[in-house]
């Protein structure tokens, strides 16, 4: 990969963090108004399958997949539908600040599995901008680690294996298929796992309710529409190593925009902690173009 284009990939992720960031404010607001996460991400996969369905087809003409890559397609299915089902359950048991903490530690996963899996080499810059990045996080979210437990730390952590996974497997699939058509069957193979989730949390509505909530839901589906296609593309770009350490913005754009959305009041902790992982993001994208320029 060329300079350009893993800039271009760090700077798609990074919009693509801010945007997953920036929709948790909607998601809450439009679970307020009767529409709950698990029915969103089930009426969303419906439309993001004609969405990207129609676009695969403009580009492609099928959106078949051919026999090298439907496995990685197939693993980005899987993974994606796991990173939901698991980081939102997860909540349920324990706080939300705890479950966001642990479900960030995915970044290090990838770092560790990436010698193996990519080739990549696990360098100590690298660990260290993890390390200040989830500082940093912990800073701002300042969780009780009192209240814990084992069914809560379980999914949690299982949602960021399953979100390594998917970096992983984006990774792969959009080297033999377009975004469009690995998200087409991404979403695809997400509708049946997010009407389990609905059918066992009671939580399925009527599409009415939806529109009955159609600013909040609307702002949050257009929002993860454009994190995900734009997620997909960086994925094609850039190596899952240096991808993964720019999403560890994505919770400092949830603080700031529920300032805006929510009415929430930043705290110095949250301020300082969220300047950490500005810094670390910051470094990274410094880092990666300097090691690039190097190496070319």
């Amino acid at each position: 990969m060329s300079n350009n284009t893993i800039l271009t990939g760090l700077s798609l992720g990074l919009l693509a963090a801010l945007c997953y960031g920036a929709n948790v404010s909607y998601a809450k607001l439009a679970a307020e108004a009767g529409a709950s996460g698990p029915t969103v991400v089930f009426y969303r996969a419906f439309l993001l399958v004609a969405l990207l369905g129609g676009l695969g087809l403009a580009q492609s003409g099928t959106l078949a997949v051919a026999r090298p890559w439907r496995l990685p397609v197939l693993g980005l299915g899987i993974a994606t539908s796991f990173v939901g089902l698991c980081y939102i359950s997860s909540v349920a048991f324990i706080p939300v600040g705890i479950a966001t903490i642990l479900y960030y530690t995915y970044p290090l996963l990838i770092l560790v599995a990436s010698p193996l899996v990519d080739g990549e080499r696990l360098t100590l810059a690298r660990l260290a901008i993890f390390a200040l990045a989830f500082v940093g996080l912990v800073i701002a979210l300042g969780a009780d680690f009192g209240a814990l437990d084992w069914r809560g730390l379980t999914l949690a952590l299982t949602g960021a294996a399953a979100a390594a996974l998917q970096f992983f497997c984006a990774a792969r699939a959009t080297r033999g298929v377009s975004p469009a058509i690995a998200g087409f069957w991404t979403q695809l193979i997400l509708i049946p796992v997010a009407l389990a989730a609905c059918v066992a949390s009671g939580s399925l509505v009527s599409p009415s309710v939806l529109v009955a909530a159609a600013g909040p839901v609307g702002l949050h589906i257009g929002l993860f529409v454009l994190a995900f296609v734009v997620h997909l593309t960086a994925a094609r770009l850039t190596p899952p190593a240096a991808l993964g350490l720019v999403f560890c913005a994505e919770p400092v754009a949830s603080i700031l925009l529920a300032t805006q959305v929510l009415d929430e009041h930043l705290t110095p902790q949250q301020v300082s902690g969220g300047t950490l992982v500005l810094i670390a993001v910051a470094a990274s994208v410094l880092m990666e173009s300097r090691r690039k320029v190097v190496s070319a």
